[in-house]
């Protein structure tokens, strides 16, 4: 397989992830396709100046809807990040399984007839549920046992994309995600909800921060969705962790980011908030397989620099009068 791609597809392109994957892959000259619902086609103007780039509205991911729309498109490679059900507030459960198990099968038939290289699906570390002992290094082999209907879904979304997509001959893979932060990022997410309450001397009510997390910054992740469309070592079929394998508590994570702002850490209120039933204290991933299959790829930015860039992001938005985080 060769190690050069010229055309992708991108679900979820408007998202925090999928935004930052479609500027890694403008910037690799790569021809890009992003499919967008109806209702978040005005989040689709950053990509409008681009010649590289064809915004594709649907008003749904149904079967024929999609083949009308994508009539005379082709693409090597699908990434597919479109999810529902990220954020904690969105657990309607006839949502969850359509925008996660059918959006899949409906988007495998829709393009069963293009010559695929590979079919890249989006995984989530909530399939796991139950990670074992602290200290332990979750590998792809632990039992995937979700807590949440979240993790459930999205588990089944591998087992249905996995088995249609072995029936129709399409090569697939799946990257489950643990911990992603970036500059995409908007609220209620952690590093938003941190800098909109410290830029303005507000008390951040919190947890008590004891759960330990695994964080990877979304260049890392967009790198790992590039190379895993070409990667000669990956298999059909199988999912793969991209994450950082450097566990982090939240309390020392949050304390980076005041420190990082010059706020004083007496605003990080502790306990405050409780913890969420289905929330493991432990979620840290063992990455060696996804790295050891895609040799080009490894972490290389670190918390520190990671927090950083968000922040230095934040004030360049200020300067344009954009304000990401509420002020």
């Amino acid at each position: 397989m060769s190690s050069t791609l010229q055309s992708a597809l991108v679900t979820g392109s408007t998202g925090f992830l999928g935004s930052a994957l479609v500027t890694r892959l403008l910037a690799e000259n790569v021809e890009v396709t992003c499919l967008v619902r109806s209702q978040s086609i005005s989040k689709a103007h950053p990509f409008a100046g681009s010649r590289r780039i064809c915004v594709v509205e649907v008003p749904s991911f149904e079967t024929s809807i999609l083949q009308s729309k994508l009539a005379g498109i082709s693409a090597e490679v699908i990434f597919h990040l479109a999810s529902y059900g990220v954020q904690q507030a969105d657990r309607d459960i006839d949502q969850l399984v359509e925008g996660n198990v059918s959006i899949v099968l409906h988007l495998l038939r829709a393009t069963a007839h293009w010559p695929l290289r590979r079919f890249v699906h989006t995984g989530t570390c909530s399939e796991y549920g139950y990670p074992g002992p602290q200290g332990t290094l979750i590998a792809e082999t632990h039992s995937v046992q979700p807590r949440s209907l979240y993790g459930a879904v999205k588990a089944a979304s591998v087992l249905c994309g996995n088995a249609l997509a072995s029936t129709l001959n399409i090569p697939f893979v799946t990257l489950r995600l643990f911990g992603v932060f970036g500059t995409r990022e908007t609220p209620p997410r952690l590093v938003p909800y941190l800098i909109s309450q410290l830029q303005n001397d507000q008390p951040v009510d919190l947890t008590p921060g004891e759960q330990v997390r695994d964080f990877l910054f979304e260049d890392d992740v967009a790198a790992a969705f590039l190379a895993a469309a070409t990667a000669e070592g990956l298999k059909s079929g199988e999912a793969y962790n991209v994450c950082s394998s450097r566990p982090t508590r939240i309390r020392g994570f949050a304390e980076m980011v005041a420190d990082a702002m010059g706020k004083p850490r007496e605003l990080l209120h502790w306990g405050k908030r409780p913890y969420r039933s289905d929330e493991p204290m432990w979620l840290v991933g063992d990455n060696r397989r996804f790295r050891e299959a895609v040799t080009t790829w490894c972490p290389t930015i670190s918390l520190q620099d990671g927090i950083g860039r968000i922040l230095d992001h934040a004030r360049e938005l200020r300067k344009r009068d954009e304000h990401p985080y509420g002020v």
